[in-house]
C-alpha cells in the first residue's frame, strides 16, 4: 500500500518537510518578472492565480538544479515504483494576488501516489494566502506557508487556496514530481498535461502538452 496518513494534520498523503530556504530564494527575480524560456498559464479558479512555468529544457534544467539539491524526492522515494530515480516533470511558480472564493480539487487522482506536488513560499509574508484543505472528515483546515517548510501531497488530497488579497502578487514555488516509469504515465498525464506547455516524461524525454498558446489557457477542474 502506497498511501499514508499524517496525523498531525488529519489527511491522507500530505506531508510537511524542511527546505533550503536560499536556494527557494533563487526563483526570487522569476517571480518580479517574466524571462525568456518562460511562459504562463492562467487557470482562472476564482483568481488571478498564474502558474509561470519553463518554456524550454535549458530552463527547465534550473527548477531540477533546486529540486537535486533541496533533495525533494527522498521525502517520497519510498512510496514511488522506480526504475532508477525521481523525475522531476515540471517546476513552476505560482503566482497571485487576489482569491475571491475556495477552488477545492485535487492535483492527483488514483496514480497510487506516483506523483507528487510540493508548494513553498518565495517570501515570509504571503498576505493571507494560505492553503486549504479536506480532512478525511470532512472538516476544512487551514495549513500556514512558512519560510523553510513545504507541503508536499499525492492522491486524494482535496486543497484550495485560502481567499486573500494582496498589493504585491504572492508567489509559491511549485515541483511536480513521481516516478520514472512510463506505465504510470497515463494517469498523472490527467492532471498535469493541463498545468504547462511543456514537460519532461518519466523516461526523461521532453514533451509540448496541448497548451499550444499557454497564455490563453483557461484551465480546468484537474488541479
Amino acid at each position: 500500500m502506497r498511501h499514508f496518513l499524517n496525523r498531525e494534520l488529519l489527511a491522507a498523503n500530505v506531508m510537511t518537510v524542511p527546505v533550503d530556504r536560499t536556494i527557494v530564494a533563487e526563483f526570487a527575480p522569476l517571480a518580479d518578472g517574466t524571462a525568456p524560456g518562460f511562459e504562463s498559464c492562467f487557470p482562472g479558479w476564482n483568481s488571478d492565480i498564474e502558474w509561470r512555468s519553463p518554456s524550454t529544457p535549458e530552463t527547465h534544467r534550473i527548477f531540477e538544479s533546486a529540486f537535486e539539491r533541496m533533495r525533494i524526492g527522498d521525502h517520497v522515494r519510498q512510496y514511488l515504483d522506480l526504475e532508477r530515480e525521481v523525475r522531476l516533470y515540471a517546476g513552476f511558480l505560482v503566482i497571485r494576488s487576489e482569491c475571491s472564493a475556495p477552488k477545492f480539487h485535487l492535483d492527483w487522482f488514483n496514480t497510487d501516489n506516483q506523483a507528487f506536488t510540493m508548494l513553498t513560499p518565495l517570501s515570509a509574508d504571503t498576505n493571507g494566502f494560505n492553503l486549504l484543505y479536506k480532512k478525511l472528515n470532512g472538516d476544512v483546515a487551514e495549513y500556514e506557508y512558512r519560510l523553510g517548510e513545504a507541503v508536499i501531497f499525492g492522491d486524494h488530497f482535496s486543497h484550495s487556496t485560502k481567499p486573500a488579497r494582496s498589493q504585491k502578487p504572492v508567489a509559491l514555488l511549485c515541483f511536480e514530481f513521481g516516478t520514472d516509469k512510463m506505465e504510470h504515465w497515463e494517469k498523472i498525464y490527467a492532471t498535469i498535461g493541463g498545468q504547462t506547455g511543456m514537460l519532461r516524461r518519466p523516461d526523461g524525454e521532453f514533451m509540448r502538452t496541448e497548451l499550444a498558446a499557454p497564455r490563453g489557457y483557461s484551465g480546468s477542474d484537474a488541479g
